[in-house]
């Protein structure tokens, strides 16, 4: 069965996640209970039996496809299964493609009856509230609203003031799947004028930020030098991934008519950026992606990190999804998740 995820126009960043930690009831947020278990799952993208512990949770995401989520825990690490419909397998992010006489960005459909765009990524996200003693205010009635969609915003999504803060969990089927693992950021209470910024794109995106990427150079890199790519594979043109270390300059004899260099230079964190282990995979035949991810309970970023450190408490959080899309299409659950430990 195939699906559209509906366009939101206008937004450049993660401005519809749902997103906050509230004093919600049960009554009011999806119960989500993760179960303990002694050995834990392995991350690949499969089912494995230790799931089979675990309660199953299913949600309807707004204007997109059904999320089914379940969680278990181990004594030190959370992890979560998570599994929705998609009818394209969207991996090829700003990928080069070159016609014989310059370069261009692959085109790929985004929703049916729609014509090509360029090229995206499939993605999932969690948000989690920060500093649960100063709650995101009105999250409770009015969800993200409470922090975006409005028009004398801008657009732009940013908390209250600097005693709120989030935690952004972000997998990308492009640049973190494969390597395993999903980016670790926030959103704080940064907001900035037209009269100090004049690029839109840095006014909207100024209240999100990435965590510590650790020593050295691992990060992911966009591969664009002027019009065109500036590496490319040590090996051969075509491959879907480069990964940092095995990237050589971009060299044009070796490139004929119709081949595609990958649009960005891979490379995990070393830091709280890139603490969160992840996997997925992709069923064609069933147009199904099958994510696992998995974090420390507690971990060394505690400015910037939810920390899993009380157990008898709930942890609020929202998901969002997006269909091949740079944060334009996406979809997300409206109501909040409790999160319990067993």
């Amino acid at each position: 069965m195939k699906f559209i995820f509906k366009p939101l126009t206008g937004l450049l960043v993660l401005t519809l996640i749902l997103v906050g930690y509230a004093p919600v009831s049960h009554a009011k947020a999806v119960p989500l209970i993760s179960v303990k278990v002694e050995a834990p799952p392995k991350l690949d993208g499969k089912l494995d039996a230790i799931w089979k512990k675990a309660k199953l949770v299913k949600v309807e995401a707004e204007d997109g496809p059904e999320i089914s989520i379940k969680t278990v825990y181990t004594k030190d690490r959370v992890y979560f299964l998570l599994s929705w419909k998609d009818w394209t397998e969207s991996i090829h992010q700003d990928k080069w493609v070159y016609d014989g006489k310059k370069w261009g960005i692959k085109q790929e459909k985004r929703w049916e009856d729609e014509p090509p765009w360029e090229a995206d990524s499939d993605r999932f996200c969690f948000q989690w509230p920060l500093r649960d003693d100063n709650l995101i205010k009105k999250f409770a009635e009015k969800g993200c609203s409470a922090l975006c969609h409005k028009p004398e915003k801008e657009n732009k999504m940013f908390t209250n003031g600097p005693h709120e803060a989030s935690d952004i969990w972000q997998w990308r089927a492009s640049t973190t799947n494969p390597l395993g693992y999903a980016d670790d950021g926030f959103l704080d209470h940064t907001n900035i004028s037209k009269k100090a910024e004049r690029n839109a794109d840095k006014r909207i995106n100024a209240a999100h930020k990435w965590d510590d990427p650790g020593a050295g150079e691992s990060i992911n890199v966009r591969n664009r030098e002027g019009e065109g790519p500036k590496w490319m594979s040590t090996a051969t043109t075509g491959k879907p991934f480069l990964v940092k270390g095995n990237e050589a300059p971009l060299d044009m004899s070796r490139i004929k008519k119709g081949d595609a260099v990958p649009g960005w230079l891979l490379a995990r964190p070393e830091g709280s950026r890139g603490d969160i282990d992840a996997a997925a995979k992709y069923d064609k035949d069933e147009g199904l992606w099958t994510l696992e991810l998995s974090r420390k309970l507690v971990t060394n970023d505690k400015e910037h990190d939810v920390q899993f450190d009380d157990l008898s408490k709930t942890y609020y959080f929202g998901i969002a999804v997006w269909e091949n899309d740079l944060l334009y299409g996406h979809t997300r659950v409206k109501k909040p998740f409790a999160l319990t430990f067993k």
